[in-house]
């Protein structure tokens, strides 16, 4: 029987449209602490993100539900249940089922017959057995599942281990001396190189794996700025909660140059497509803390910077109360999900503006226990295994294992010498410690990018990996949502146009039923552009106390003019920081589309 779905559990996209959480729940039943969904409620509405021809956006609901259980008059929602515009919902609880036909108790008929005969009770047992979890806290006793209440460090869970993006061809020769770390050029050109490896290698880090459109906005050449390599590992490590556990006498590294992958003997324009596939993954992962977890050539599109992994086989706690292989693999082929009493995600720390690792306690009644499980995709041909995040174009992950037949080592001895972390410059090794793991505050379940990954037949132990968002650069542009959870670099912010306020005052004015909740989400859904800290302090004409309430109404009644005023407001102060005309008009031009995507005006 399928779980019941609850309040932010995830609705499937369909065509071009992105999966969408639901954002309705019942105002008094709740499933693991989480309002229960019933049919007819919201789903967030969405829009196609395509580039050239825009399918605009459509609001959703959930259609179907229990033809047995209801919630409130309303058939309860579960895993699987249809939506209004296509897709189904698919996450939901993990230990609360709802099916279609009246459940019988095994033990009825037993019961009936022990009343009949007037047997005497022997002895009272427990109806029902804890629920294993993925990981937990070994402090809690065999046969407790429950999350723990209180800070602790990482090696109550287990080991865990660190990588970080590393361009392709820029790992340091194996005849450098130990210590030394060759500064590489920015933007090397080289032969034959395809029009996607040329982008993503001009700018390290800079752009997600889905590609880039005519209209993105080029990055500025800033000559005061500091050189790449500096603050791609700046962002690696803040002071609290450091993120890497200590480093074991030996590392393991990950093959020095990863290849886009062996050529099929056979030609042919699938095993071409596949090719260009493997090309665009520019980036592998470099071996940073921790165990080994994949010996190899490990890839990855450069849309994170820093990956996090707990395999299997590491994790602590009696067994018995741990899921197992076999269960989660089962569950990878349903694309389901799994609890798990931590969880965690990289996130910036306030003070310093570095990524820093955080986990924390997600007990069953937070409803933020259950964790994707994804079953990764094996090429028999390029003998290697894929990870596609949903709504993805190409692969997130791409590990080719150096043995076809080998097993994960039981330590992590090899001859490669490792690059020392602190020859890098800019690069800070942080105090020794492990990663904490909190009580509270939990975040939002969208703010969570983690999963566990399963290879098919169980080649391998199950792998829990949690991966980071890009850093924002100097004039990114994109809706504000998509800025949440990406380090600022301790220098830029996100400025929202037209301002929140003009655009909540717009929507009250246009849609006076709209549901209050619906309108801050919405908010989000804004074009907004990043620019230093600064400038959007001192000269944004909506930051602060200078978005007066005047100002709030004239702007909500012409939408597309506020973002001009807007936009011109800070244009100056750009353009001294060595960003041309052409770059801010395209940006602007950027702005207004996405806005426009949005149904902010035409």
């Amino acid at each position: 029987m399928p779980g019941a779905a609850r309040l932010n559990d995830i609705g499937s996209g369909h065509d071009c449209f992105p999966e969408t959480p639901i954002i309705e729940g019942s105002p008094d039943v709740s499933i693991n602490g989480q309002p229960a969904a019933r049919k007819g409620d919201t789903v967030q509405f969405h829009g196609c993100p395509c580039p050239d021809k825009p399918h605009g956006m459509h609001s959703r609901v959930i259609a179907e539900g229990s033809s047995t259980v209801s919630i409130n008059g309303k058939p309860a929602a579960r895993i699987g249940d249809g939506i209004s515009c296509g897709g189904v919902i698919i996450s939901g609880s993990g230990n609360v089922i709802i099916g279609d036909t009246p459940y019988k108790s095994p033990v009825q008929e037993c019961a009936k017959q022990a009343v009949l005969n007037r047997s005497p009770l022997l002895a009272l047992t427990p109806m029902l057995a804890m629920e294993p979890v993925f990981a937990k806290s070994c402090l809690r006793r065999a046969g407790c599942t429950d999350a723990g209440t209180e800070e602790e460090p990482q090696t109550n869970i287990g080991e865990m281990s660190v990588y970080v993006a590393k361009p392709v061809g820029h790992a340091a020769p194996s005849s450098e001396k130990p210590g030394e770390v060759k500064q590489y050029a920015q933007a090397a050109k080289k032969k034959n190189t395809s029009p996607v490896q040329a982008k993503t290698d001009a700018f390290v880090f800079s752009k997600s794996f889905t590609g880039a459109s005519s209209n993105t906005v080029e990055r500025p050449a800033l000559p005061p700025m500091e050189p790449w390599y500096k603050t791609i590992f700046d962002l690696l490590v803040g002071k609290a909660d450091a993120a890497m556990l200590p480093p074991p006498q030996q590392l393991v590294m990950v093959s020095a140059a990863a290849q886009a992958g062996s050529a099929i003997a056979a030609g042919g324009a699938v095993a071409q497509a596949n090719q260009n596939a493997a090309k665009a993954l520019t980036h592998q992962m470099k071996h940073l803390s921790g165990p080994s977890v994949w010996q190899g050539q490990l890839q990855m599109a450069p849309g994170f910077l820093l990956m996090g992994a707990l395999i299997q086989q590491y994790l602590k706690g009696e067994k018995e109360d741990l899921l197992t292989s076999e269960r989660l693999l089962d569950v990878a082929k349903k694309q389901g999900t799994v609890p798990s009493r931590v969880r965690y995600q990289w996130v910036e720390d306030e003070e310093t503006g570095k990524l820093k690792v955080v986990g924390y306690h997600t007990s069953m009644e937070s409803g933020r226990d259950q964790v994707r499980v994804r079953l990764l995709k094996y090429d028999v041909p390029h003998n290697r295994y894929e990870f596609w995040e949903e709504g993805a174009t190409g692969p997130t992950l791409l590990w080719t294992p150096d043995n076809p037949g080998m097993e994960l080592p039981t330590d992590t001895a090899h001859d490669e010498q490792p690059v020392i972390p602190s020859a890098i410059p800019g690069f800070e090794i942080p105090e020794r410690g492990d990663a904490s793991i909190l009580a509270t505050p939990i975040p939002d379940e969208k703010d969570f990018r983690d999963y566990i990954l399963v290879f098919p037949e169980n080649a391998f132990p199950p792998i829990y990996i949690y991966l980071s968002k890009l850093p924002v650069n100097l004039l990114d542009v994109d809706l504000y949502k998509n800025f949440k959870g990406r380090s600022r670099q301790g220098k830029y912010e996100a400025d929202h146009m037209p301002s929140r306020s003009a655009v909540e005052a717009f929507l009250v004015n246009e849609y006076p039923g709209l549901d209050q909740k619906l309108i801050s989400k919405l908010t989000d859904l804004v074009a907004a552009i990043v620019i230093p800290k600064e400038i959007h302090q001192k000269i944004s004409q909506t930051y602060g106390k200078r978005n007066t309430p005047d100002r709030i109404a004239k702007d909500a009644k012409n939408l597309r003019e506020a973002l001009d005023l807007n936009f011109d407001a800070i244009k100056p102060a750009l353009k001294e920081y060595g960003v041309t005309e052409e770059q801010l008009e395209a940006a602007r031009t950027k702005m207004h589309k996405l806005n426009t995507e949005q149904g902010l005006y035409k």
